[in-house]
């Protein structure tokens, strides 16, 4: 091939993609929409905040233990329910029946030598002269030594009542049996744990702070609590103990939990944001709808159908939220979803609104339209 027919042939490939180039220009303002999610910008309330871990446990737990001797008769199961007043545990409390009807019985005969007692007083007074004042004495005598032994077979009784009374081991507080430490059959003494009781209802968190982090909360101030990777809830600082640990320099802090919220259990390991400074209102935007690219960092907002590309400086982070400063207002929309491939001016069909997460009055985190 000759030098004339090569610069032929590559002439013709240069017009060849020319023409190509030309065509894919024409078609692209043709082509579809890119689809994309959007989210509203907004005023929130931010601060700077440090993440701890803590454990989830209930404000009422108690060891339940025998209040007399004797064999277990039953024994609730783990995992049972119970409200208030209901029994746990029962123990066999034959014996003791068998002594309280003999006390009874001492009652009784206590009683009828009272009667009887002071029978003979009235009548020896009734006497008049006819009986000597060693008589009468001796009498009233007998007559006090009979209540003072029917007294004492009475608080006998009362005991045995007592006793009667302890054989069921009955629930301080609603909650669930979490566990079982004696079984049915088994010989217990009084104060021996047969079984412990957890109030599944009221939660708290239980968290070690170093002295710089507690100085930033006090009792009644209010964090946030990651319950599920979607929801959030708020929690009250109940106590902080005023005694640190001398090995870890941290202070206990116990936070109580929002009432019957789903996904939390005893033992459970909770992320606590606590606040370090005081909340700032400021504009921000959800972290998925800021953009990283080698010029610097920007949002695309969504106006009269197209992008505008905005750049931003961030700032303030709180959860799924950055607080970002550029040329935005409040309430525009801006891309979350697929803004990855878009440039300045790109038209989008926008397919669906995400739905921001805000705090309710009740301090659980809920859905909102923005």
């Amino acid at each position: 091939m000759t030098l004339k027919t090569r610069t032929a042939h590559a002439a013709l490939a240069l017009a060849l993609a020319a023409g190509l180039y030309a065509a894919a220009a024409e078609a692209q303002p043709g082509r579809p929409a890119p689809a994309v999610e959007t989210a509203a910008a907004s005023l929130r309330s931010l601060a700077p905040t440090l993440t701890a871990t803590g454990q989830v446990q209930s404000r009422s737990g108690a060891d339940m233990a025998a209040g007399t001797n004797g064999p277990l008769d039953w024994v609730a199961e783990p995992g049972t329910e119970v409200k208030k007043g209901e029994v746990i545990a029962r123990l066999d409390t034959g014996e003791i029946r068998l002594q309280r009807a003999e006390q009874a019985a001492r009652v009784t005969r206590g009683e009828i030598t009272l009667r009887q007692s002071e029978r003979e007083l009235e009548r020896l007074r009734a006497s008049g002269t006819a009986v000597s004042r060693f008589q009468l004495d001796q009498a009233e005598n007998t007559r006090d030594l009979a209540r003072s032994d029917l007294d004492i077979a009475r608080a006998t009784l009362r005991q045995t009542d007592d006793r009667l009374a302890r054989g069921e081991v009955r629930a301080p507080f609603a909650g669930v049996v979490s566990e079982r430490l004696r079984r049915t059959g088994e010989e217990v003494n009084r104060g021996d744990v047969i079984a412990r009781l957890t109030d599944a209802q009221h939660l708290e968190v239980r968290l070690f702070l170093p002295l710089r982090h507690v100085r930033a909360i006090a009792p009644g101030s209010t964090v946030r609590l990651l319950v599920a990777p979607d929801r959030v809830a708020e929690g009250r600082v109940r106590a902080i103990v005023p005694v640190g640990d001398a090995r870890t320099q941290s202070f206990e802090t116990l936070i109580d939990l929002p009432a019957n919220e789903p996904g939390l259990s005893v033992g459970r390991a909770l992320q606590v944001s606590l606040p370090l400074e005081a909340a700032t209102e400021t504009l921000a935007v959800p972290r998925d709808a800021v953009v990283i690219r080698t010029d610097g960092l920007a949002v695309y907002v969504v106006r009269e159908g197209k992008v505008v590309r905005v750049p931003v400086t961030t700032g303030l982070s709180e959860g799924d939220w950055v607080a970002v400063q550029g040329t935005l207002k409040p309430q525009e929309s801006v891309v979350v979803r697929g803004a990855e491939t878009l440039h300045d001016g790109d038209p989008v069909k926008v397919i669906g609104e995400r739905r921001t997460w805000t705090t309710g009055s009740a301090g659980n985190k809920g859905l909102s339209q923005p």
